[in-house]
């Protein structure tokens, strides 16, 4: 059982700030507990109830430490707790960089980065480019969105004018090419906007691009980020 400094650490990471000063993040669910454990991610501790215990442990191959429900409600992140959650550790993957990448320019929705690290691990894309301006990638949401996924994407958050300069662009406008004619490349960057601003023009005057759009017949105005980036990878990415 985690002492009860461990335990008021663990509450911290609700905040970036402690989740930054201790380079660790929460993970719940057992799904997602349950692959974080078969990867070769590093993890401090996993968490559980009794109660979870009586009605799961039969599904439980991995050590982890008891606390009451009282305690685990005050770790959790989550208005309706799973009842087991692991602390991790801040880790980089070592993979490859894939052919195709995704880079997202102010993304704020912590879903949406979840979901769009989901898709890129759908594709087989595993590197994702972040503004410095992008929810951050170990946000508990974010993780929770990403249903395990975010243990084969690699997330770079940095200056996307530098991270992105050399490699084919393709920025999506409102005024670009439309994706259903042009050229199907072999690889590249998709580059996704904020929700509601797009992408900043000063990062699309900074690097060489290639303006696509996704064409629509109704009357909404735009896609939400992650909508657009699934489209685009099934246009541009799938085989």
């Amino acid at each position: 059982m985690p002492s009860k400094a461990k335990l008021k650490l663990y509450q911290q990471l609700t905040s970036k700030k402690f989740r930054q000063k201790y380079g660790l993040f929460v993970v719940e669910g057992l799904k997602s507990v349950n692959e974080l454990t078969q990867s070769n991610w590093p993890v401090e501790t996993i968490l559980c109830t009794p109660a979870f215990l009586e009605r799961y442990g039969e599904q439980i191959d991995f050590t982890f430490d008891l606390i009451s429900s009282e305690e685990f409600a005050a770790t959790s992140h989550l208005t309706n707790p799973q009842e087991i959650l692991a602390i991790a550790k801040f880790h980089d993957t070592n993979a490859t960089t894939s052919q195709w990448q995704i880079a997202l320019d102010g993304i704020n929705d912590p879903g949406n980065l979840g979901t769009i690290i989901r898709i890129a691990d759908w594709y087989g894309i595993n590197t994702i480019y972040c503004s410095e301006n992008t929810v951050e990638f170990y946000n508990s949401k974010v993780i929770q969105s990403t249903m395990g996924s975010f243990l084969r994407v690699k997330v770079i958050e940095g200056n996307l004018s530098e991270l992105l300069e050399g490699k084919d662009v393709f920025a999506t406008l409102l005024n670009g090419e439309s994706i259903r004619s042009i050229d199907k490349p072999t690889k590249g960057v998709i580059l996704i906007g904020n929700e509601a601003n797009g992408i900043e023009p000063t990062t699309l005057d900074a690097i060489k691009h290639t303006a696509i759009t996704i064409p629509g017949s109704g009357n909404t105005e735009s896609l939400n980020a992650a909508m657009a980036t699934a489209i685009c990878c099934e246009r541009l990415v799938a085989e």
